[in-house]
């Protein structure tokens, strides 16, 4: 999480590499549990089962899916150990997830947050927002050829 000299909020200190996948095709169900899975454990987030109920309790509330082939679960638990990030690209896309414009989600940002961090939570979120709204940065993430690739695409931003 770094401020640049140019006053942009970047996401280098949330998204690491080996929380990056690439699927060829995944239902919503698969691509959640993927992501918790890579924001839980030794070094994670918090414990999975947490992050789980949350992020499906969240999902029940009301779909993440903001349009534009893209999705961003998101949840704030007490339990977790700071603000993290994981991302999917779904090459097939993901059609049964409940996106506003029925439009199939390729990318998935899934971010877990301590209750605490309200200030970073809402940062992240307008960092993505910004991001994903340009045509050409959607482009850009839904042609990465690898996890690699699709984390360099947000933290070199």
């Amino acid at each position: 999480m770094d401020d640049s000299s140019d006053g942009a909020f970047r996401l280098s200190g949330c998204l690491r590499p080996e929380r990056c996948i690439v699927l060829e095709r995944a239902g919503k169900r698969e691509v959640l549990d993927k992501l918790i899975r890579l924001l839980s454990g030794p070094g994670g987030a918090g414990e999975e089962g947490e992050i789980a109920r949350g992020i499906h309790a969240r999902e029940r509330l009301l779909s993440t899916g903001i349009g534009f082939g893209v999705a961003i679960p998101h949840v704030r638990l007490a339990s977790v150990r700071g603000l993290e990030i994981a991302a999917a690209l779904v090459r097939g896309g993901v059609a049964d997830y409940g996106s506003p414009d029925a439009v199939p989600v390729r990318l998935v940002v899934m971010i877990v947050a301590r209750t605490d961090q309200h200030e970073l939570y809402l940062r992240v979120l307008s960092r993505l927002s910004s991001l994903l709204k340009e045509d050409g940065f959607r482009e850009r993430v839904f042609g990465c050829a690898d996890a690699a690739g699709l984390c360099a695409a947000f933290t070199e931003d």
